[in-house]
């Protein structure tokens, strides 16, 4: 007899999709039967014909914790991933203190313990200030990626120059490990933003400008050289451009080891919302125009993107509103963990979007890039069960009463999706049913990558 099974499902994996029912036991996937074969179990959970997918990991979350919790907290951050259909949620290292050190590793991962709703990993940071502490970060902690910035993002956590890009990129290489880079041309926004504040500009749209195009551009150029000469391994973050985008695959087919990463915002909001949405769309990279939004799907569809990251960086709505009469004075960053997985659900639904390559880029294809394909990832016996119940027919309209993160605002509020999960499963106990919490805070364990794992096995 097994602890849980589940029938009636038509399981979706990054190739195929098919009916069957999947036996948990001890918070692994014991069994994948036909519909027809059902193992005794203690408790049997029929789906009633919904969809099955591999929980969602989402490898681009700002806990705001430790640090600034008046933003978010581990536990309201988690429980909006758990009900969004996210199981795995991996940090970033701009919390307080920020992850650039072994201490301050270890200091977020006890800070975490016995408060999220689902797992979790976490990403340390490169600075100029810690080039020597590369190495001993990736290998003697269980990081997933070294994180940088190449501009200026929150004054905790200094952006790189190219020589301390270089100088990290080229530790990382050695160590076989992971780079994560915010690629954006921090002198080119320096130059546009004093330049439109000089014409008095304080409107929603001047901001968008000081973030131009060819700034984007440039810096992606530059880290793709940087990762090519160095023979580092990277993810471009938040790659919504899709000029960017062709050269990272560009870039990969000459054989750079880069991974480009998406957010849901990019497919969702185009550059002229910002007139209406102010501070509340405000985030960098920033959105660009409606014929890119449209063929970023196509891009999706036809594999350039390689995984999906919501970029949940919350703030108080205080915060935001500030940026009502003068932009400049919002921070930058928007909820989003929540959202990701109804985005794509729909673009499935209007058929912008195979079921299979939604699973490759939230699931199959980050649990490699990270190195958490030994338990997560996919529907496969022995994995952990860590899976999500979609059902396709649902259409609801986002509401604040929706809202799970401690940030009680959010641009998705008003709008309309078809497809939505309505349950989660993190290592086999249900975690959240129909937009509600029911899991247990502290219930969620820390992943760490594949090769710190197998050493202490």
């Amino acid at each position: 007899m097994i602890d849980k099974l589940l029938i009636n499902g038509v399981i979706v994996s990054h190739t195929e999709t098919y009916r069957g029912n999947i036996g948990i036991e001890h918070g692994k996937i014991c069994a994948i039967t036909a519909p027809d074969e059902r193992p005794v179990a203690r408790e049997v959970i029929d789906v009633k014909g919904k969809y099955v997918i591999p929980g969602g990991i989402d490898s681009h979350i700002h806990f705001q914790d430790p640090g600034f919790t008046e933003r978010e907290d581990f536990e309201s951050g988690t429980a909006a991933a758990a009900v969004g259909g996210v199981t795995t949620g991996i940090s970033h290292p701009l919390n307080l203190p920020p992850v650039v050190d072994l201490e301050s590793y270890e200091f977020t991962v006890k800070a975490y313990e016995n408060r999220g709703y689902i797992d979790y990993g976490i990403h340390a940071g490169g600075t100029a200030g810690n080039c020597s502490l590369i190495k001993q970060l990736w290998t003697d902690t269980g990081a997933t990626s070294i994180k940088m910035f190449m501009c200026f993002s929150v004054a905790e956590f200094p952006y790189v120059k190219d020589d301390a890009l270089y100088e990290i990129l080229t530790k990382v290489a050695a160590v076989d490990g992971l780079a994560m880079i915010h690629a954006e041309n921090n002198e080119l926004i320096q130059y546009h933003e004093k330049r439109l504040k000089a014409e008095g500009r304080k409107d929603p749209m001047a901001y968008l400008e000081s973030h131009c195009e060819e700034g984007e551009l440039e810096s992606v150029k530059r880290a793709l050289y940087y990762l090519e000469i160095t023979g580092a391994k990277g993810v471009i973050l938040h790659s919504g451009m899709c000029s960017a985008l062709r050269e990272i695959r560009a870039a990969k087919q000459r054989g750079v080891k880069v991974y480009a990463e998406c957010c849901p915002h990019f497919l969702t909001f185009n550059d002229q919302d910002m007139a209406e949405y102010g501070p509340y769309l405000k985030f960098s990279p920033v959105m660009r125009d409606e014929k890119n939004r449209q063929e970023l799907w196509k891009l999706l569809e036809e594999g350039y993107i390689q995984t999906m990251g919501s970029d949940h960086s919350p703030y108080t709505e205080e915060e935001k509103r500030r940026g009502m009469m003068n932009i400049w004075d919002a921070p930058n960053g928007i909820p989003g963990v929540q959202m990701t997985m109804p985005v794509l659900l729909n673009g499935v639904n209007e058929g912008k979007l195979s079921f299979q390559r939604l699973v490759e880029i939230t699931s199959w294809n980050p649990s490699r890039i990270y190195g958490l394909d030994y338990c997560k990832g996919s529907i496969t016996i022995g994995k952990d069960a860590d899976l999500v119940v979609v059902d396709m027919d649902k259409k609801h309209t986002f509401a604040k009463s929706d809202i799970r993160s401690k940030a009680k605002w959010s641009p998705y509020v008003g709008k309309t999706f078809k497809g939505w999960p309505v349950m989660t499963f993190v290592r086999g106990e249900v975690v959240a049913e129909n937009g509600n919490v029911v899991g247990k805070a502290g219930y969620g364990k820390y992943v760490e990558r594949k090769k710190c794992a197998e050493k202490k096995r």
